[in-house]
């Protein structure tokens, strides 16, 4: 912000917003009309980045479907499932092996 104002927020499409939900970097996600009369809307997510990004303005009923989705994945914990930076509860499944099988 720093006095200028809104920030500028990078667009996407939906896919590649679940995309980021996946990779556990989606915090909050909010719906904002483009419109008003409605019909039209984005979504809008919040990174653990700070930043903040959206979806194109599409009608309503796909945003708010986006919405849902994205919603129910960060309610169920679904993000510390998928691809993290750290490494927890790795294990070498072939630690338990003999050694001295034929190499061909």
């Amino acid at each position: 912000m720093k006095g200028m104002g809104e920030k500028k927020r990078i667009e996407m499409k939906g896919r590649d917003l679940e995309g980021l939900l996946f990779l556990g970097r989606i915090r909050t996600v909010n719906l904002e009309y483009c419109s008003e009369d409605k019909t039209m809307a984005r979504v809008v997510a919040a990174l653990d980045t700070g930043e903040e990004v959206s979806t194109f303005c599409i009608p309503t009923r796909a945003a708010g479907k986006i919405n849902t989705v994205i919603k129910h994945y960060l309610r169920m914990g679904i993000s510390k499932y998928f691809v993290t930076e750290s490494v927890e509860g790795v294990e070498n499944i072939d630690e338990g092996e003999e050694e001295g099988g034929t190499n061909t």
